[in-house]
C-alpha cells in the first residue's frame, strides 16, 4: 500500500486502529483523539506534530500490542519520545536514508 506522506501514515494507522477496535484493543475515545490529530494536521495548526507525536508515544507505551498497526516510518516522522520505540538499526538506516536526500 501506498503512503502519500505523515498525513496519510496516520490516516492508514487510523484504519487499523479500527479494526483494532473491532477486537476490543482500543477503545473509541483513542480513535477520535487520533481523527482530531490528523484534522489539525491538516489545517496546519500550530502544535498538531507535537501533539501527534505525544498521543503516538502514549499509544506505543500503554497499547504496546498495537505497535505492529504503527509505520515504522511515522514513529521516524514524528521523531521526539516516538524514536524510543525504533531498534537502534532502524534508526540508522532511517538517518542513511535522509542523508540520501
Amino acid at each position: 500500500m501506498r503512503v502519500d506522506g505523515p498525513i496519510g501514515y496516520m490516516q492508514a494507522l487510523a484504519g487499523r486502529l479500527t479494526a483494532a477496535q473491532q477486537g476490543g484493543f482500543i477503545d473509541q475515545e483513542q480513535l477520535d483523539q487520533l481523527q482530531n490529530l490528523i484534522i489539525q494536521l491538516q489545517e496546519h495548526n500550530t502544535n498538531a506534530w507535537q501533539d501527534a507525536c505525544q498521543w503516538l508515544a502514549s499509544l506505543m507505551m500503554f497499547n504496546p500490542q498495537l505497535a505492529p498497526a504503527v509505520d515504522r516510518e511515522l514513529l521516524w516522522i514524528l521523531g521526539g519520545d516516538c524514536l524510543h520505540y525504533l531498534t537502534d538499526d532502524e534508526v540508522n538506516q532511517f538517518q542513511q536514508q535522509d542523508d540520501l536526500h
